[in-house]
C-alpha cells in the first residue's frame, strides 16, 4: 500500500487536471481535490489553513469571487467549509504563520509567476456575505499571510456601523488532535483495505464493480488454468516416461517452440482467424461461444512453459534413491512414475500454481482488453490510463491479498503431499 501510494499520489503528479481538464481554472481544480480528498496532507495532518469566516447571518452564504481582470481568489483556491458554509478555507500549509509568503497559499504559484512577467493584473477579492453585504478587498502587493489577513480584517467596510465587530474575520486555523489522521495516506489505506473506494470516473463502489466483473474474469481464467494444468501434467508425464526417446525430444521441441512464440502473436493471429471464420465470435461477449477462443489461446500459449517446467521437476525426482531402489526391486516403471514420483513432485508444482492464483480473479490483462471481455483485468488497464486511482489501488490490494492467501494455502497443503512437513 505504501508503494501504490507513492506511485499514484506522490510521483503521479496532479490528478485533478486529468479529470477536470488541463485548462480548468485553479479554483475548479481545488474544488475537485477537496471533494475527493486530494487536498489533504500526504501523511499526517499537522498543517494549517487560511480561514475566512463570515460572522453575519442571512439567507445566503459566504462567497468570494474575483474582481474584474483579477485572479486573486482563484489562485488562493479558497473552498467552502464542510461544516459551515459561512467559512471558507484555503490549501493546507505546513507551519503556516503570519510570515508565510502568499505564494505558498496559492494553488498555482508557477502559473501566477509566469503571468506576472507578462502583465501586472489587479488583485481584487470580492466578498459577498450572508446578509447580502458586499465589499472589495485589494490584496495587490501583499507578500505574506499576515499582510493578506490585515487587508481583510482592517478593511473600512469590514465592521458593523457604530461597532467594532467584524463582519468577516481572516485568521489561521489551529492544529487539532482529532484531525491528525485526516490525511491522504490514511484515506488511501482505509478505502483500499475496506474496499470502499469509489470510481472517479463511473462513481461506482469497488465492491459493486468486483461483483459484476469478477464472474467474467473467472469464466476466462478458471477453464484456461484447469485445461492448461491438466494437459501439461499429462504431456510432461508422458515425455518424462519416455525419456531420451523421440517422443521426449519432440515434446521438448514443441514446448520450447511454444515458449518462443510471443503471447501477443497468439492473440493477434487467433483473433484474425476468428474474424475470417466467424466474425461475431472474435470480440466481446455477445455470444457464449466468444469465451472459447480466448480460453484456447491462453491454453496453447501457457502449456509449453508448463510442460517444460513439470518435465524438469519429474526428471529430477526420478533420479532420487527411492526410485532406483523401487526399480531394482522390480516395481514396474508406470507404478513408480504415477504413484510415487508425481506425488513427490507436487510441492514445486503447487508453488508454481500459486503465481497464477491472483489472475483467476483479476483475469488476464492483455486477453480481456484485446478480446473486449469486461472483467477485472480490463478494468485494471482502463483505470490506469484513466487515472482512476481509487479503483486501481483497490485492485492492486485485492491482488496482493489473493496472492498472500494463496501462498498460505499452498504452505498448508504441503502437509498432504510431504509426510515430513508438520504443522506446529
Amino acid at each position: 500500500m505504501i508503494v501504490t501510494f507513492l506511485l499514484f499520489r506522490v510521483v503521479g503528479g496532479d490528478i485533478a487536471s486529468v479529470h477536470v481538464g488541463e485548462r480548468a481554472t485553479a479554483q475548479l481544480k481545488a474544488d475537485w481535490r477537496h471533494l475527493h480528498g486530494y487536498d489533504l496532507p500526504k501523511i499526517l495532518n499537522v498543517h494549517r489553513q487560511l480561514l475566512i469566516i463570515d460572522h453575519t447571518e442571512g439567507d445566503s452564504f459566504l462567497r468570494i469571487e474575483d474582481g474584474k481582470d483579477s485572479e486573486a481568489a482563484g489562485d488562493l483556491a479558497l473552498i467552502p467549509s464542510d461544516d459551515d458554509l459561512r467559512v471558507r478555507k484555503g490549501v493546507y500549509v505546513f507551519g503556516l504563520s503570519e510570515k508565510t509568503p502568499v505564494a505558498e497559499l496559492t494553488a498555482a504559484p508557477d502559473r501566477k509567476k509566469k503571468k506576472a512577467k507578462k502583465r501586472d493584473p489587479p488583485a481584487i477579492m470580492v466578498l459577498k456575505l450572508s446578509n447580502g453585504a458586499t465589499f472589495d478587498v485589494d490584496i495587490k502587493g501583499a507578500k505574506t499571510c499576515g499582510e493578506l489577513m490585515a487587508r481583510i480584517n482592517d478593511h473600512p467596510k469590514n465592521s458593523e456601523p457604530g461597532t467594532e465587530k467584524k463582519l468577516v474575520e481572516a485568521k489561521i486555523s489551529e492544529i487539532k488532535i482529532s484531525r491528525i489522521f485526516q490525511s491522504q495516506f490514511i484515506d488511501h489505506l482505509y478505502k483500499s483495505v475496506s474496499f470502499q473506494a469509489v470510481s472517479l470516473v463511473h462513481k461506482e463502489k469497488l465492491t459493486e464493480i468486483i461483483r459484476s466483473r469478477a464472474p467474467k474474469s473467472l469464466a476466462l481464467t478458471v477453464p484456461a488454468m484447469a485445461i492448461t494444468w491438466t494437459l501439461a501434467m499429462i504431456i510432461s508425464s508422458v515425455v518424462a516416461y519416455y525419456r531420451g526417446s523421440m517422443v521426449d525430444k519432440m515434446g521438448v521441441f514443441l514446448s520450447v517452440l511454444g515458449m518462443c512464440v510471443p503471447f501477443l502473436a497468439f492473440m493477434i493471429y487467433g483473433q484474425l482467424l476468428m474474424y475470417a471464420i466467424a466474425p461475431k465470435h472474435a470480440f466481446g461477449l455477445d455470444n457464449r461461444a466468444n469465451i472459447y477462443i480466448p480460453v484456447l489461446i491462453m491454453t496453447i500459449a501457457g502449456v509449453g512453459g508448463s510442460v517444460r517446467f513439470y518435465r524438469t521437476v519429474i526428471l529430477d525426482e526420478t533420479n532420487r534413491d527411492y526410485v532406483r531402489t523401487a526399480l531394482a526391486k522390480g516395481v514396474p516403471l508406470p507404478g513408480v512414475m504415477f504413484k510415487h514420483v508425481l506425488k513427490n513432485c507436487m510441492l514445486p508444482i503447487l508453488t508454481n500454481l500459486v503465481l497464477a492464483i491472483p489472475f483467476l480473479v483479476m483475469g488476464s490483462l492483455l486477453v480481456e482488453s484485446f478480446f473486449g471481455i469486461p472483467g477485472l483485468g480490463d478494468l485494471l488497464i482502463s483505470s490506469y490510463f484513466g487515472r482512476d486511482e481509487p479503483i486501481l489501488s483497490g485492485l492492486v490490494f485485492l491482488t496482493a491479498v489473493i496472492l498472500t492467501l494463496g501462498i498460505l494455502v499452498t504452505d498448508l497443503s504441503y502437509v498432504l503431499f510431504d509426510p515430513r512437513v508438520r504443522l506446529k
